[in-house]
């Protein structure tokens, strides 16, 4: 569906609310591949667009994520150089920047790392003295206002080392692990039960390790099962470490794929079976001809091996990723944001399922573009830092809902028709939201489109609905917004589809059976057709936008246009083959004169009349040279032999060298004088 007018109304609707939070740079579904006209995209919509200006200005780096177990409120933790942001983004549409935490030590730095330890943000970066900054982030509950930014202070400094590289986290536990400190070291291990005096448990310096993921395992190698695993980066190799006793690190295994060209960061998928690798600089070695994710198998965790190197269908430079559920979230520089669905059983172990294009003016290997990518909010929304760009908030869309902008009295039930792409994994729980008090289901069996009723309206006048569903670990929304009116209009619904048409629309809270809350039915009396629905090839407007067959998928044909017999070489492409259509190019080199095709007849036109790549007389030397008539590079008696048989004869020959369609004596006297030449 094409339903331009709404998204503008949407737009001017969401800036006019948001001015105040934060300025409506761009927002939108994707249509025909683009955003605002600007962002190349699939399966995604842009919820909002944070510069860098509106954060300090300098360049993003790293982002993570906090929601408030108090409230629910949603928050990025937004890195830059000069140190990090804190913006709330529970009303995505809307986002507010809340405040900003200087960097330590003595610098800005293009490399800051930020995680969440309980309910305390742990932050390294690169610059010298930074050490490990912590910040706690429930200081964020007393700023749930608009206001200016506020300039917050931080916490704890822990010493013991300068600065490092990344940090991670073990989940559903209180340690912290510092990646790379001083540029040369492993890890250091602390203890944060006493968030307010961490105490330093151990360390591990056998290598470098410039990113890590701490897990509590739980995948199928029975004897580590429980135990504390991390999953190093360690530039050449990545390592298996059991980390259960801090104090006491074990080395279990590594690994690695050759040609290589830097081990940078990997994440396990939620079963612990697979680790799904990056290598930042194999793209810019031409260690590999393409964006490549290396997918591990780790279901013995001392013998790890590669199963793939997953060739992405892009040429950009990988970065950082994430698994959720059955997907992966990928920051892939100058390619941007890209998530793919991972299944161990297929022959392409990553399949494209959206993107979101940050850098649209950049192509190809390089280190600009999008840094990083949160994934992990309840709410659906994904977050993605762009170095140059700033934030994005987008929202996959896998699941949609039509129709985008109804009108319903406050005592009517609201029929929605809800979308799941086949990518969505079934069942999944639908979620009831806001202000809502009913709905019709409690979840959704899987791929397909469903009816779903809603009634309780919390509000009057026009208000974001948004609704989630969940299921896998993953969650997928999509939102759309309800005028809550007495004076809702009602259009007749004689195939009771949903969609009624304009004639007959009547208003106000006493509706007959029959009646839609949405209008344009381009057929009231065929419920397959009406607003929103796909619109495959089948020669109908299906969804009533007054296009034909323009969600199809288009064939590529070529025709003989001037009717010669042999099609040109021209792609066109339609849902449907029209007569005499060839599904190969032609070799036609001039497809609008029927006198020029292959194999056609030689004129001193001037023309390349039989396609051969000559024109004038040379057409019949077919690429030779004059007087060459056995083709052996040089003119000698034998060629004047050959000359001798057809001399008298009318027509186009080799053996014309005055190009007058006669074997004569002029062309005698010109291949006596040609003797002895090389071609």
């Amino acid at each position: 569906m094409r339903f331009h007018a709404a998204l503008f109304f949407r737009f001017f609707l969401l800036c006019t609310w948001g001015v105040l939070v934060s300025d409506c740079h761009a927002q939108g579904k994707c249509i025909n591949g683009l955003i605002d006209g600007q962002w190349p995209c699939d399966n995604v919509e842009l919820i909002s667009h944070v510069p860098n200006e509106d954060t300090g200005g300098l360049n993003a780096n790293d982002i993570w994520g906090w929601t408030d177990p108090l409230d629910g409120r949603e928050y990025v933790l937004m890195g830059k150089r000069d140190g990090t942001w804190f913006i709330e983004v529970t009303n995505p549409s809307m986002p507010r920047t809340v405040g900003h935490l200087s960097t330590t030590g003595l610098a800005n730095s293009l490399w800051r790392d930020i995680k969440v330890v309980g309910h305390h943000m742990v932050v390294v970066s690169e610059a010298v003295s930074s050490r490990l900054q912590v910040f706690d982030l429930t200081r964020l509950r007393d700023y749930t206002s608009i206001s200016m930014p506020i300039t917050f202070s931080t916490d704890t400094v822990i010493s013991g080392f300068s600065k490092a590289h990344n940090v991670a986290v073990s989940p559903q536990d209180s340690l912290v692990f510092v990646c790379g400190p001083n540029a040369v070291e492993g890890l250091l291990v602390y203890d944060f039960a006493n968030p307010e005096l961490p105490e330093l448990v151990g360390s591990w310096s056998e290598a470098y390790v410039h990113d890590a993921q701490v897990v509590n395992y739980s995948g199928p190698d029975v004897e580590y099962q429980g135990h504390r695993i991390a999953l190093v980066a360690c530039e050449s190799t990545f390592r298996i470490l059991d980390v259960t006793d801090p104090a006491d690190i074990q080395e279990l295994s590594s690994a690695g794929h050759t040609p290589y060209g830097y081990i940078h960061q990997g994440w396990l998928t939620p079963d612990h079976r697979y680790f799904l690798l990056g290598d930042e600089s194999d793209e810019t070695s031409d260690a590999v001809s393409g964006t490549t994710t290396y997918v591990y198998d780790v279901q013995d965790l001392t013998a790890p091996g590669l199963v793939s190197a997953v060739d992405l269908g892009t040429e950009g430079t990988d970065h950082n990723l994430y698994t959720v559920g059955d997907f992966v979230s990928e920051s892939n520089y100058r390619d941007g944001w890209r998530m793919f669905l991972f299944d161990s059983s297929a022959p392409q172990l990553l399949s494209p399922k959206a993107f979101f294009d940050t850098q649209p003016e950049m192509s190809g290997p390089g280190f600009e573009g999008s840094w990083s990518n949160y994934p992990y909010f309840d709410s659906g929304t994904i977050a993605v830092s762009d170095q140059s760009e700033g934030l994005f908030l987008v929202r996959t869309s896998f699941m949609k809902m039509w129709p985008e902008f109804p009108a319903v009295c406050p005592t009517d039930t609201l029929h929605l028709q809800v979308m799941l792409d086949s990518c969505v994994a079934g069942p999944v729980a639908l979620h009831l939201p806001n202000e809502v008090t009913w709905c019709s289901h409690d979840s959704l069996p899987g791929p397909g489109v469903y009816t779903v009723d809603f009634a309780g309206f919390g509000w009057s006048g026009m208000a974001g609905m948004t609704i989630k569903a969940s299921g896998g670990g993953v969650v997928h929304a999509d939102q759309i917004y309800v005028d809550v009116t007495s004076d809702a209009q009602h259009f007749p619904d004689a195939d009771g589809d949903g969609y009624g048409v304009f004639d007959g629309v009547v208003s106000g809270c006493n509706a007959l059976p029959g009646y839609a809350h949405v209008g344009g039915d381009c057929n009231d009396q065929d419920a397959g057709i009406h607003p929103g629905l796909f619109d495959p090839c089948d020669g109908i407007d299906n969804d009533c936008d007054q296009g034909i067959d323009e969600d199809g998928e288009s064939i590529p044909f070529y025709l003989d246009l001037d009717g010669d017999g042999v099609a040109g070489s021209a792609v066109f492409e339609s849902c449907v083959l029209p007569p005499y259509a060839s599904l190969e190019p032609g070799s036609d080199c001039n497809d609008l004169d029927a006198s020029i095709f292959p194999g056609g007849p030689p004129t001193l036109s001037g023309l390349d009349n039989d396609c051969n790549g000559y024109i004038l007389g040379l057409e019949q030397l077919d690429g030779g040279c004059p007087g060459d008539l056995n083709h052996d590079e040089v003119i000698t008696i034998q060629d004047l032999l050959e000359f001798l048989n057809l001399f008298g004869d009318q027509g186009w020959f080799e053996a014309d060298l005055n190009y007058d369609q006669h074997v004569g004596a002029a062309d005698l006297l010109i291949i006596l004088s040609l003797l002895g030449n090389n071609c």
